[in-house]
């Protein structure tokens, strides 16, 4: 057998198949990419992001290890944590501001234990830090009619975070929520809270919640957020079922 003989064997009888339901697999599955850690209580807590083989976001949140539910401070602590580039690309959202909330506090007609405020921010890290302290005037200067959702009404304007939202049917006490937040006239933030006992039981909830009648900027913006954990020990605060405004 001649050596061109050889390859032209060779490369009819080792090339697979290719099978077009595998092609179509492969097409249809989906990435996640994820943001830097941050050290949160005895363990850290990044943000991640999911999307589809043509880039819709499937899937926007942050996850803890078990450890960063342990260990975790007497008093409130802020972190801050990085979205990946293809999160900023893919969403309007810039970074999570994550919030530890060490005693809880009252909320309208009802009240919350210690949580986390986990908000994903559409203003930039450098205009969130700039926000001042209350009665500035930007705090009261609301999104006009209809680009805040209906059933929410401005409740607690607090610095470095803006004008907070909540929505009138509280359960009492608290275990979820979904707050809004603004500032100076745009709708600045999205933040499940979530109590700190509802993660350690490994509570699950996917949970539609209000949206605006108009939107400032074009974008996939979510309409439902989730709690859950995976069977290593991590747990979830995300939002999800995005559609394009």
């Amino acid at each position: 057998m001649s050596l061109l003989t050889g390859v032209i064997l060779c490369s009819s009888s080792c090339i697979k198949e290719l099978n077009p339901k595998d092609i179509l697999n492969d097409l249809q599955k989906s990435k996640t990419f994820k943001g830097p850690e941050v050290g949160v209580g005895q363990g850290f807590a990044r943000s991640f992001i999911t999307l589809s083989h043509n880039g819709v976001p499937q899937e926007l949140g942050i996850v803890f290890t078990d450890e960063a539910l342990s260990g975790l401070p007497a008093v409130n602590k802020p972190y801050v944590l990085e979205l990946h580039k293809e999160a900023l690309d893919a969403t309007p959202f810039t970074h999570v501001a994550l919030g530890w909330s060490a005693n809880g506090h009252p909320l309208p007609g009802s009240s919350i234990g210690p949580h986390f405020d986990v908000r994903f921010f559409m203003l930039t890290l450098a205009e969130r830090l700039a926000i001042p302290a209350p009665p500035a005037p930007p705090f009261f200067i609301l999104p006009p009619n209809g680009y805040m959702p209906a059933d929410y009404f401005s409740d607690a304007p607090i610095p470095q975070l803006g004008m907070h939202w909540t929505d009138k049917s509280f359960d009492n006490p608290v275990k979820h929520e979904m707050i809004l937040g603004s500032y100076n006239g745009m709708f600045a933030f999205i933040s499940p809270i979530v109590l700190l006992t509802e993660l350690q039981a490994r509570q699950s909830h996917s949970i539609p919640f209000s949206q605006p009648q108009l939107f400032a900027k074009h974008g996939y913006y979510p309409t439902r957020y989730k709690i859950y954990a995976d069977e290593k020990q991590r747990h979830y605060v995300t939002l999800s079922a995005f559609v394009w405004r």
